[in-house]
C-alpha cells in the first residue's frame, strides 16, 4: 500500500470519528443536528467515492450505536438513513468546486443555507416515509406521517 493510499484511509477514519463525535455530542440537544452537514463536507473534501463511503459508514455507526435507540431495530429506517446520507455526500462532492471557491457574502450564505435546508428536508422526508411505506400505509397516511415528522 502506498503512502497516499494510507493517508486517504487515515483521513477517512478521522472523518468518521469526527462524524460520530459531533453526532453523539449533540444527540441530546433538541433540534440541533450537525451530522448531515458533516456528511456533506465529507463529500466536498474527500470527493465522490470516499465521501459516500464516509457518509454511509458514519451514519451506520451513529444509527446502530445511538444512545437514544439503535437503528438496527428497524431496518427500513436504517436503509433510508444510509441512502439519504449517501445522496447528501454525493451532492457535497457535486458542489465541491462551488463550496471551496465561494466568496464570503450574503449571496453565498443564502445559497449554502438553501442547500442545507433542501438536503435536510430530503433526509427528513425519506426517513419519515420509511416506516409507513414499509408498513403498507396508504398514500394519504404516508403524507400525514411525513408532515407529522417535519413538524
Amino acid at each position: 500500500m502506498d503512502r497516499q493510499n494510507s493517508r486517504l484511509i487515515a483521513f477517512s477514519g478521522i472523518f468518521i470519528a469526527l462524524l460520530l463525535g459531533v453526532g453523539y455530542a449533540l444527540a441530546f440537544v433538541p433540534n440541533v443536528e450537525l451530522l448531515t452537514a458533516m456528511v456533506f463536507m465529507s463529500g466536498v473534501l474527500m470527493g465522490f467515492k470516499r465521501g459516500i463511503i464516509i457518509g454511509v459508514v458514519g451514519e451506520f455507526l451513529f444509527s446502530a450505536l445511538n444512545p437514544m435507540g439503535s437503528g438496527l431495530l428497524f431496518p427500513p429506517m436504517l436503509i433510508a438513513q444510509l441512502i439519504a446520507m449517501a445522496i447528501v455526500s454525493f451532492l457535497g462532492a457535486l458542489t465541491r468546486n462551488y463550496v471551496l471557491r465561494c466568496k464570503q457574502g450574503i449571496i453565498s450564505a443564502i445559497i449554502m443555507g438553501g442547500i442545507g435546508l433542501l438536503l435536510t428536508l430530503f433526509y427528513d422526508i425519506l426517513v419519515s416515509a420509511a416506516f409507513p411505506v414499509s408498513a403498507g400505509f396508504s398514500f394519504r397516511e404516508v403524507v400525514g406521517t411525513i408532515i407529522a415528522g417535519l413538524a
